[in-house]
């Protein structure tokens, strides 16, 4: 398979993720939410890892690498799940998809990767988005729960180039497994959760298990991607999919109707944005 039909996949499997993520942060303290699913996501990888003739190698030799990561990502799913916790789901995308953003301009910068005119255009576009969605634009800005979905993104960008640096030594499913592993016990370190907390019957339903599965999946995937030829800005691409997913869950299934206009326009510009750095990658 290509790169590009990678991504996407891993953009349809997130989208599941965020939804059925959002379906639990209500009733599970985010940060033990995100921990125990990134944990089980990881342990259920550690389980095939074996049926599948993968490996953890080289693990031992990269501990500085693996440690950066892991403070990447805890950071990026800390906030992540605090916004989530506080933002409709029909919004809370818009700012996570600015990803796209970070990760080209963190590929520039530490990967030296091409920035030509369509990843100027792109960049723009989805600043425009940002803006067009802020809590009070014309002020340029935002919210609290908005700012945190933008920190996550910021973060996740981060982690997109981290993982397109370290990644290639690695099995694509080993790495994953170390990934989602060391974010949970990471995550779990920082939330210090009760044991009634970790009881939670909601933390071991079906619905749990579906995000922890996603989690590992996206992962996989992204991976696959990278390993398969995609640039640290390929992973713009899954944006498209999973942001129009996500935005008709929350406006038409979960009537986040509000401000209607000023979020189709955003993901206009959203989309608009992504195309532009999707289309470089691409060509």
């Amino acid at each position: 398979m290509s790169w590009l039909a990678f991504a996407l996949a891993a953009g349809a499997a997130s989208a599941v993720n965020v939804w059925a993520a959002k379906r639990l942060v209500a009733s599970v303290r985010p940060a033990v939410l995100g921990g125990v699913v990134h944990l089980t996501g990881g342990l259920l990888c550690l389980g095939v890892l074996p049926l599948l003739g993968a490996d953890l190698h080289p693990a031992a030799e990269r501990v500085p690498q693996l440690a950066l990561m892991t403070g990447v990502y805890v950071l990026g799913n800390l906030l992540y799940f605090a916004a989530l916790a506080r933002t409709q789901l029909s919004e809370i995308d818009l700012f996570l998809r600015s990803s796209a953003l970070w990760t080209v301009v963190g590929g520039t910068l530490l990967l030296r990767e091409a920035f030509p005119l369509a990843s100027l255009v792109g960049s723009a576009l989805i600043l425009a988005s940002l803006v067009t969605i802020a809590d009070r634009p014309r002020r340029l800005r935002f919210s609290a729960p908005q700012w945190l979905a933008l920190g996550a993104a910021i973060a996740f960008g981060a982690g997109n180039v981290v993982d397109k640096a370290i990644s290639g030594p690695f099995d694509p499913l080993g790495y994953t497994v170390l990934n989602l592993l060391l974010t949970g016990v990471g995550m779990l370190v920082v939330a210090r959760p009760r044991r009634a907390e970790l009881a939670t019957p909601t933390l071991w339903g079906p619905t749990a298990w579906a995000v922890a599965a996603t989690f590992a999946l996206t992962q996989w995937l992204i991976i696959l991607a990278f390993q398969a030829g995609g640039t640290a800005g390929d992973v713009i691409l899954v944006a498209q999919v999973r942001l129009v997913a996500l935005m008709l869950v929350g406006m038409l299934v979960l009537g986040e109707r509000d401000r209607a206009g000023r979020k189709l326009a955003a993901a206009a510009l959203m989309l608009a944005g992504v195309a532009a750095l999707g289309w470089w990658g691409a060509s």
